[in-house]
């Protein structure tokens, strides 16, 4: 598990959002997990400018610098976190606008999970359906469970860290049991791309 690579893609770039707070909450989690290199994606400071073509398929003039560290840290990555907000019964745009620039060479034959929140009481459960067959059409392998953060301004402070809250235990267990989950996956598939490929 050590050798893990696993990213976590924040969903949001709105002022005051909450999503980074799940991703640096994450982040720590998986570190105390053992994970040694995790990349935390936060789009609002690489600015990626709206697609209009994969990364691939751009000009060495279009590759700005923050794509291409963007690309690098996709590109090495085991696994995947998306951490999204629920918009109007669905994921984020944000989502897709920077995942999208990738697809076969750097998706193809890894795993993924889903982590949905808000600051309402369901933490954003109707982003997790749709996004399950986009993960899969990039050829990843969405693990089964997925994670859901309720009341995330009161669970979460602004570095992550979990505040003493009525339901932060079972956040906490819950958390555990989805990471454990994420790293063996990543782990069986990283073993069984070593070995070979369709």
């Amino acid at each position: 598990m050590n050798a893990l690579k696993i990213s976590i893609i924040v969903g949001s770039v709105r002022p005051n959002r909450m999503g980074l707070r799940v991703g640096k909450y994450l982040a720590a989690q998986l570190a105390q997990q053992g994970v040694k290199q995790v990349h935390l994606i936060d789009p609002a400071p690489l600015n990626i400018p709206l697609l209009v073509n994969r990364y691939d398929s751009l000009t060495d003039a279009e590759k700005t610098p923050e794509l291409q560290e963007l690309h690098a840290k996709i590109a090495e990555s085991d696994a995947y976190i998306v951490v999204s907000p629920e918009y109007n019964h669905s994921y984020s745009p944000i989502i897709t606008n920077v995942m999208d620039y990738f697809y076969h060479n750097e998706y193809y034959f890894k795993s993924a999970g889903i982590v949905t929140y808000s600051m309402g009481a369901f933490g954003g459960v109707r982003a997790a359906g749709p996004i399950r067959p986009f993960l899969g059409q990039m050829g990843l392998t969405s693990i089964p469970q997925t994670l859901a953060v309720p009341v995330v301004q009161s669970l979460l402070g602004e570095d992550g860290e979990l505040l003493d809250s009525a339901t932060s235990a079972t956040l906490a267990s819950n958390t555990s049991k989805f990471l454990s989950e994420l790293t063996w996956f990543a782990d069986a598939l990283k073993t069984a791309r070593e070995k070979s490929r369709p």
